[in-house]
């Protein structure tokens, strides 16, 4: 991807300057807030934090705040352009901090070349943060500076360039060695860069079982060997110097298996691509251009694993693949330091997070169809939501077990916990996850040929969220299971030829043989996968139904409500869970009821309670309209208060008012203020008129509130049957499948 200078200096100048601001957490909007957040309020936590350092943690800002930290001595590839310049790659890497792990970060740009007035300065300021970041130091210095550093100061100090590349190339050459069926201790490594990232990975390599005697490391004047004495040396590449004849890279590489290039563009070449040994892996990083391109590599052999800095090559080996996650898992244990152990853990994170099946918005990302783990994909996409799922909680374990974490946390709890960080709707499907897996129940999927329905049904099995069963032809069902390359053996339905088909047809026959079907026209819609699978859930053979992918929502819910039916007294309804904030609401009916009665209104706003609850949300229920409470008379507003009164007869124990506006009903003040008599303040569930206000309502929050929308999903049916959006996600497959063994969960109940 090209980048212009002009569109980088207009997005760095446009607006506000730079990429940062500085929000403040806590309410600012009254005296009251004032004097709490400052004089006489703070005193309080001061004498605290003076009686127990620890309990800075708890009061302020320090347990989700690093130092990025830079003298601009070594800027990215861009070399010694001193602090000043350096301000925006720290700003960047801020924003990379906040929008890949929600850690703030105060990007710091200090004004020396000198090694020991860094290390000063850093450990004066250190007692403001939970963790330092070095950024951009040129070595030999960065090294000493952060050896010094970890000694001194109690809180985590790394330094990003050294130990981020080597962490991350370190999880793509984990499953490099296995797809090559290569042992790590055994391999020959090529290291050409002997600063500090190329020295970091070396260390790295060896703490994961390579052979130090089998590491050979190049710098800009050739092999590092025994008897080097010239003025490129140093004590930190002397620790890599070995007893060789080789002396230049060429040599090096001849028979090698791996190498890793943290040099110039251009450094390595195709005959030295094809002196190498068996299956090589290439890891070429120079920035911004590699030692050797894709294509090169590729026209000089086919066997190799290949990999770059660069986003338009496969295998990315892009630093923000740890650092975020490294930091958030640290932090979270308020650790001391970051060690070897937890480096490890994050690249082993990494390396299995690369044989998991890959989320569809990843793909889009990449403008990918197809993504699976092999020679081209080693190494998580930087755009991974899943990363910081796998690598904070790995790192965070590997504090507790080597001793630097202050506290121990729960494990499963920390993945709630930054469930949440990811999104409201992201910390709401995980509790519901937990809820599905206390008991999966046998989910039916009607496109089971469909790639799509099948990655998600493989995740469900493997989660232990659902028995999946999939109906289609079961030829092409393992044909795309094989395609796929995934270890799953589902159960598969064919409704062409399952000896259940004649059963069916009778019972549908029987149902409906007064609403002109006959024996012949069941046989005939008992072979479409919609009958089919409401029928299964009808006659017991399976607990919910999922349909939709490729079908309209009518051609779903026709079969159901024929099959399956509403419950006695209900009529059926869809709700879209909206996630606005930290705040959850739902939406009815956006999806069935076109112009509902005063009857199905009331039915309507049971069905969504009823939902609530088993959320384990206590639901407030507002009726809305244009009006409040009669402000204005017309059939409409009328119809909603009529509605109102009919679901307090039946059920006097929920808590609904209306009609009201939409604000009144979401704004606790304005009830408060005008209407105080309600029965309902901050309503979370919102019953609207008709099915376009809905429908409009969700779609305009979603797409220009920021919200996030879940669903729909349809209640108030006789059995568990649940429609996907078309086209959906297969995470999104998988949300919905959650909910339908919840609903089974509750029909059983």
């Amino acid at each position: 991807m090209s980048i212009k200078k002009e569109d980088a200096l207009d997005y760095h100048a446009g607006g506000r300057p730079g990429k940062l601001k500085i929000t403040a957490t806590k309410p600012m909007s009254t005296q009251q807030d004032l004097s709490l957040a400052y004089s006489p309020g703070v005193a309080y936590p001061v004498l605290e934090i003076a009686e127990n350092g620890d309990l800075a943690y708890e009061y302020t800002a320090k347990g989700n705040l690093v130092a990025v930290i830079s003298n601009g001595s070594a800027i990215l590839g861009l070399g010694n352009r001193g602090p000043l310049a350096s301000k925006p790659v720290m700003e960047g890497k801020a924003v990379l901090f906040k929008r890949f792990a929600d850690i703030d970060v105060f990007d710091i740009e200090v004004d020396t070349a000198n090694q020991e007035e860094m290390v000063h300065f850093c450990k004066l300021i250190s007692p403001t943060f939970g963790g330092i970041n070095l950024e951009d130091i040129k070595a030999p210095e960065c090294f000493y500076i952060e050896q010094e550093l970890q000694k001194l100061c109690d809180i985590p100090v790394f330094h990003d360039d050294q130990h981020g590349t080597a962490i991350i190339s370190g999880a793509g050459l984990i499953n490099a060695c296995e797809l090559v069926n290569k042992e790590m201790a055994d391999i020959t490594i090529v290291i050409n860069g002997a600063g500090a990232a190329g020295i970091a990975c070396a260390d790295f390599y060896v703490a994961l079982g390579a052979s130090k005697e089998n590491i050979i490391m190049c710098d800009s004047r050739g092999v590092i060997h025994a008897w080097r004495e010239d003025s490129g040396m140093n004590e930190f590449k002397a620790r890599y110097a070995l007893t060789t004849e080789k002396r230049t890279l060429a040599e090096a590489v001849e028979g090698a298996d791996v190498f890793i290039g943290l040099s110039v563009a251009g450094a390595l070449t195709q005959d030295m691509v094809r002196s190498m040994a068996r299956n090589p892996i290439i890891f070429a990083m120079a920035n911004p251009d590699p030692e050797i391109t894709y294509d090169d590599v590729q026209a000089a052999r086919s066997d190799t694993i290949f990999g770059t800095g660069r986003s338009d090559y496969p295998n990315q080996v892009n630093n923000v693949l740890g650092f975020p996650f490294i930091f958030r898992g640290a932090l979270d244990v308020r650790a001391r330091s970051i060690n070897m152990e937890m480096k490890i853990a994050a690249a082993q994170a990494l390396a299995n997070l690369a044989k998991e099946d890959v989320p569809d918005s990843v793909m889009r990302a990449y403008g990918l169809e197809m993504l699976r783990f092999g020679f081209e994909y080693i190494i998580p996409k930087p755009f991974d939501p899943r990363v910081l799922m796998w690598v904070a909680p790995a790192v965070a374990k590997a504090a507790m077990e080597t001793g630097v974490a202050r506290v121990q946390i729960d494990l499963e709890k920390y993945l709630d916990s930054l469930a949440g960080r990811m999104g409201k709707s992201v910390q709401v499907m995980r509790n519901l996850e937990l809820k599905a897996k206390q008991q999966p129940k046998r989910v039916v999927f009607a496109e089971g040929e469909h790639p799509k329905i099948i990655r998600a049904a493989h995740a469900v099995a493997t989660q232990g969220i659902a028995m999946p069963i999939l109906l289609g032809n079961a030829a092409a069902i393992q044909q795309q299971i094989e395609m796929l390359a995934l270890e799953f053996t589902p159960t598969i339905v064919d409704p062409d030829s399952s000896d259940k088909h004649a059963h069916y047809a009778k019972k549908y026959y029987q149902r409906r043989q007064r609403a002109g079907v006959t024996q012949t026209l069941a046989d005939e819609v008992m072979r479409q996968v919609n009958y089919f699978g409401s029928m299964m859930v009808e006659q017991g053979d399976a607990d919910a139904f999922v349909s939709g992918l490729t079908y309209n929502y009518p051609d779903v819910l026709r079969p159901a409500l024929q099959v399956v039916g509403a419950q006695e007294e209900r009529w059926v309804s869809g709700v879209y869970l909206m996630l606005v904030g930290d705040s959850v609401y739902f939406f009815t009916d956006a999806t069935v009821i076109i112009d509902p009665s005063v009857e199905q209104l009331a039915a309507i706003a049971l069905n969504a309670a009823d939902l609530a609850k088993r959320f384990d949300i206590e639901p407030r229920i507002a009726m809305l309209s244009f009006s409040n409470f009669g402000s204005v008379h017309h059939p409409q507003s009328t119809k909603m208060q009529q509605a109102t009164a009919l679901v307090k007869k039946l059920r006097p124990d929920l808590q609904i008012d209306g009609e009201m506006q939409a604000d009144v009903a979401v704004v606790p003040e304005l009830m408060k203020r005008h209407y105080p008599f309600s029965q309902v303040e901050d309503a979370n569930v919102l019953v609207f008129p008709a099915l376009a206000s809905a429908n409009t309502a969700y779609k305009l929050l979603s797409r220009l509130g920021d919200a996030e929308a879940i669903g729909p999903i349809l209640v108030g049916m006789n059995h568990p049957i649940h429609v996907l959006a078309t086209g959906a996600d297969v995470r999104d497959i998988v949300n919905v499948a959650i909910l339908a063994v919840i609903d089974a969960q509750h029909a059983e109940a």
